[in-house]
């Protein structure tokens, strides 16, 4: 499959046969903004979680609460992280029994696959989309910090959607390369 490359400053080079190459530019802006972001969450996840192991070794009084952060921001996170790797073909693919396969099979076969990514992810963002509205309308809050859990879910939700458009996009594009001419 052919990715799009980073030159050494920093910007994405995309292959001149991507059929739509300012939509891919934007998506892959977008999606590193959301994983750059991603990386602000996990980095205060272990801000947090080191303050609170010194503060119980020194104190002995742990951060109240620094496990609901740190769930509810790792849960984030993760989701915010998806995206990019979907855009840069890096989640793991096992071409065992395809690899042998012509060009144009593979790009149907990896459209269609990333079609079912797509649709499956677009059910996990509309389940954390329903289990969000469940929690605000319950006003479900976390124990010690009292954060509402709707937060968590609307952060994943969106991350999941971000997810689902970019999943939908490969498609798009490994269904283009099945229509060029070889």
């Amino acid at each position: 499959m052919n990715t799009p490359e980073v030159t050494e400053h920093g910007i994405l080079a995309v292959p001149d046969h991507q059929p739509f190459p300012r939509l891919r530019a934007v998506l892959e802006g977008v999606t590193t903004w959301a994983a750059l972001l991603a990386g602000a969450l996990l980095l205060a996840a272990v801000g947090v979680t080191t303050a609170s192991v010194l503060r119980g070794a020194i104190f002995n009084k742990p951060i109240l609460g620094d496990s609901e952060i740190v769930e509810m921001t790792l849960g984030v996170a993760v989701a915010f992280c998806l995206p990019l790797a979907e855009m840069r073909g890096a989640h793991v693919m096992v071409d065992f029994f395809t690899q042998k396969l012509p060009p144009r099979a593979l790009a149907g076969l990896d459209a269609l696959m990333r079609s079912v990514a797509a649709a499956v992810v677009f059910v996990l963002a509309w389940r954390l989309t329903i289990g969000g509205y469940n929690n605000w309308d319950r006003e479900r809050e976390s124990m010690f910090l009292e954060i509402p859990y709707w937060w968590g879910y609307a952060g994943a939700a969106v991350g999941m959607a971000l997810w689902m458009v970019s999943s939908a996009f490969v498609a798009l594009e490994s269904a283009a390369r099945v229509r060029r001419p070889a």
